[in-house]
């Protein structure tokens, strides 16, 4: 499975990271100058408060969290460099969802107007919007796919590729191991899944050489091992949910 994998790679199944325009070389340039630093735990946006008209990661992560009706806080997604998000809900005035940070991170942030402007007056930027947002839509799609008709193993493996592929490609393209920093209550979170349910899943996987847990963290150690798990293609899930 490793060799395929990388037979697949080479025949260019899956996608090497893109490299920008100038154009969009010359917008990243202007979103680091105006980037701030956002510390660990801070919060970006705040949920049914006014909403910025784009947050650009440019390094570090940050997640997106949902408040339910009984108050609990609910991780829905993650974002990583160079991901977007448009928080702006159905009011064209509030924000859906929070944004915190995961880690110590960069980011900037761009007012309705200065999106507009940036992404629609910039040659090759509404494209890569364009396509991050699509590739955004393919992920969630996926999630939920095995959210709704998977099983455990299925939905965690699911994850635990998606979030390989998304940080580490290339350890993914040459079959290493990659290490994710992802609690267990997080990936119960987004699966909908008791963190119990979790912990029993990651120990199976554990068992099998496929994983190995730390506090915190995991290491995915058999990626191709994890998507015969998941039901998924590396290559083909990579062609869908990365630019």
């Amino acid at each position: 499975m490793n060799q395929q994998l990388r037979a697949d790679v080479a025949a260019g199944a899956m996608p090497p990271p893109a490299e920008p325009g100038q154009a969009c070389r010359g917008f990243f340039t202007r979103c680091r100058r105006r980037a701030r630093v956002v510390e660990r735990g801070a919060g970006l946006i705040a949920e049914g408060e006014a909403a910025p008209g784009a947050v650009w990661v440019l390094s570090g992560s940050v997640g997106l969290r949902k408040t339910l009706l009984d108050g609990r806080s609910v991780l829905f997604d993650l974002l990583f460099p160079v991901d977007v998000v448009h928080p702006v809900a159905v009011d064209l005035w509030s924000s859906e969802f929070e944004a915190v940070a995961r880690d110590t991170s960069l980011v900037a942030v761009f007012t309705r107007d200065e999106s507009a402007r940036a992404e629609n007056g910039t040659a090759g930027v509404a494209d890569l919007v364009e396509r991050l947002a699509a590739a955004g839509r393919a992920r969630r799609s996926e999630r939920m796919l095995r959210a709704l008709q998977g099983r455990g193993e299925e939905r965690v493996a699911f994850l635990l590729l998606e979030l390989a592929l998304r940080t580490d490609r290339r350890a993914v393209r040459d079959g290493r191991s990659c290490h994710l920093r992802l609690s267990q209550r997080a990936m119960g979170e987004m699966l909908g899944l008791s963190a119990v349910h979790v912990c029993r899943v990651m120990t199976r996987l554990a068992e099998r050489g496929l994983v190995r847990v730390e506090r915190g963290c995991v290491e995915v150690r058999d990626i191709t091992a994890l998507a015969d798990v998941a039901q998924a293609d590396p290559a083909a899930l990579a062609r869908a949910i990365l630019v």
